[in-house]
């Protein structure tokens, strides 16, 4: 949460001289697609330039220490010469699994954790144009909690915008520590480009909570989203999407209605 990505996408927003469209951009999760045929896949359309105002192309690698032995060896050559209108950005959260066999190709950056001071005026910049009357104990307490992460403040100070005190503000981001896998699926559910049934499967797999708590807080996410919705188009999808998780579901049947849902939100059925 600390900008990684964002600067990944500036940079190359930089080389392509503001063009990022489908042919200059390539935004690739290492998470869903870690093996060598998805890495030599990659690699054939770096081979091609791309259409349009600028002929540059750039490939972002997200979570890059998930691919596999196999594939980081396909990446060995194409990085270390790569072709003159292609640039190569790997991201992620665990350099230690990296090969150093890539490292040594590669330019370094480290993004550390963002102090508490910069988070302070961070939220209350945010506190301010989002008309919160936050109060500056319960942005302090944010800032406190949020490890570093201008992300997690964010969505720290949306959770804890209309709380009273700085005790119930740390009450509410320890609660959704324990429900950080169903937030995320929630969020995902929300982006214009649904995520792979087999990214949600993974997140349903490491949560803690049963079916039916994961079902009452994406529910309750989704509907702050329709509140927060700026159009009739928008509503609609949104009021689309929260059909799926309305009905209650029952215990004995454990992760069953949850994973139909995820599927017919998804609309999988449609496939």
């Amino acid at each position: 949460g600390t900008g990684k990505t964002t600067v990944a996408s500036l940079i190359a927003a930089h080389f392509t001289k503001g063009c990022l469209g489908p042919g200059n951009l390539l935004e690739i999760n290492a998470a869903s697609n870690t093996g060598v045929d998805d890495m030599r896949n990659v690699i054939s359309q770096a081979h091609y330039k791309a259409i349009g105002a600028s002929p540059v192309k750039v490939i972002i690698l997200d979570e890059a220490h998930r691919l596999t032995g196999n594939a980081w060896d396909s990446l060995l050559k194409p990085i270390e010469e790569p072709l003159p209108h292609c640039y190569w950005i790997l991201c992620s959260t665990n350099p230690g699994k990296i090969p150093d066999t890539i490292k040594t190709r590669c330019v370094t950056y480290v993004f550390r954790q963002v102090s508490e001071l910069d988070l302070y005026d961070l939220l209350q910049a945010v506190a301010i144009k989002e008309s919160y009357s936050t109060g500056e104990e319960i942005i302090e307490a944010i800032a406190e909690n949020s490890s570093g992460s201008p992300r997690q403040a964010l969505t720290n100070l949306e959770l804890c915008a209309s709380a009273k005190s700085a005790n119930e503000a740390r009450s509410l981001m320890q609660s959704a520590l324990q429900l950080k896998g169903p937030v995320h699926l929630a969020r995902l559910l929300l982006e214009r480009r649904k995520p792979s049934w087999a990214s949600v499967a993974k997140i349903v797999a490491s949560i803690d909570a049963d079916a039916e708590t994961t079902r009452i807080v994406i529910v309750n996410y989704i509907a702050g989203a329709l509140i927060k919705a700026k159009s009739d188009h928008e509503a609609a999808s949104i009021l689309t999407l929260l059909d799926n998780f309305t009905t209650p579901y029952v215990g004995s049947d454990k992760l069953a209605p949850l994973l139909v849902s995820l599927g017919f939100a998804l609309r999988l059925n449609e496939v």
